[in-house]
């Protein structure tokens, strides 16, 4: 830093006047130096550069607040939002220009003027119609296929569905329904089923006499199983009257002369395959018996009635007295 030397003043000669004190007191810098000149700012360079500072605060001090004022407007319109939805008043005002804007699609020929069906045998056209969900002022446009076709295969008939949009204003549905199987009677209810024991109605009286008729708890999912193996023995087939369901392990049959065959809870075919052999050989199923135990692998079981029938059709009690039980050793394979 640059020393400054203060030269002391002279005497005041005779006839000199009084100097003025700041002159008294200058500073008067050595030979072959000057004095560094400080520049005092006017009125108007104070006033800006106050106005600059001033505005510098205040710009620090919103930015400060910012977050602030941002967090208070989030938090009253959230608030708005939450009574306006609570109070339901925006569900209306939705509704609202949700009607008004379908009533103008259905003006301009967008509804549902049309309704394509096919596939339809056995639902009713109430069931169909319920499911589908659809009317003449449902706009095309707008409309849930994907959730018609989950409702519809709800329908107890409807084993597969398919909706198509048709624009400007037809649906078309297209459905593959269940295949009655049998007659399932349980609990004192009768009700149609398909293979997979799907109930598909209540069945009607003497409506699907072809069906063949399955009784009793499980008897409606083990069916197709049990009549599939059945169809390989036609003489037995055409004679069943029902199959009836037992303990829903096994089942029994009952066949129309009243005969009952207790099958075993496995190896059907096999079973069935033995009775069969023995009926060739012995006629068995034409006689007045009342029951073939099939349950045991290695022989045949027959009960007879307690009062046998009179051979010559006469009342029961006449002719020979048969014993009410016999056994029948089942024919090894292979034998005739």
């Amino acid at each position: 830093m640059q020393s400054l030397n203060f030269w002391p003043l002279r005497p005041r000669q005779q006839g000199e006047t009084k100097a003025d004190p700041l002159f008294q007191r200058a500073i008067v810098p050595p030979r072959g130096r000057s004095l560094t000149t400080i520049k005092v700012p006017n009125s108007r360079e104070v006033r800006r550069v106050a106005s600059r500072r001033l505005r510098r605060i205040e710009l620090a001090s919103s930015r400060r607040q910012r977050p602030w004022r941002l967090f208070a407007l989030v938090f009253v319109g959230l608030s708005a939002t939450y009574g306006l939805w609570s109070g339901g008043q925006v569900q209306k005002l939705y509704e609202q220009a949700e009607n008004g804007v379908g009533a103008m699609a259905v003006a301009a020929g967008l509804g549902a003027q049309r309704i394509v069906l096919e596939g339809q045998q056995h639902a009713s056209d109430a069931e169909i119609a319920g499911a589908l969900g659809a009317n003449s002022n449902t706009i095309l446009l707008g409309f849930d296929t994907a959730a018609a076709k989950e409702r519809l295969e709800q329908v107890p008939w409807v084993k597969h569905a398919q909706v198509m949009r048709l624009l400007p204003s037809t649906l078309k549905v297209v459905i593959e329904e269940r295949t009655p199987f049998a007659i399932w009677q349980n609990k004192g209810k009768t009700y149609v089923v398909d293979a997979d024991g799907a109930v598909l109605a209540p069945a009607i009286p003497d409506a699907y006499p072809s069906l063949p008729i399955v009784v009793g708890e499980g008897a409606a999912k083990n069916a197709s199983e049990l009549l599939a193996t059945l169809a390989m023995f036609s003489n037995l087939e055409d004679q069943m009257l029902a199959a009836i369901r037992v303990g829903d392990r096994r089942w029994n049959l009952k066949l129309l002369s009243g005969l009952d065959v207790m099958l075993p809870d496995d190896n059907i075919g096999q079973a069935l395959t033995a009775l069969t052999d023995l009926d060739d050989r012995r006629g068995i199923l034409n006689r007045d018996i009342a029951s073939v135990d099939l349950r045991l692998a290695d022989r045949v079981t027959v009960r007879l009635h307690e009062t046998p029938r009179s051979p010559a059709g006469g009342p029961p009690g006449q002719g020979s007295e048969l014993p009410t039980a016999s056994t029948i050793a089942a024919p090894p394979k292979g034998s005739t």
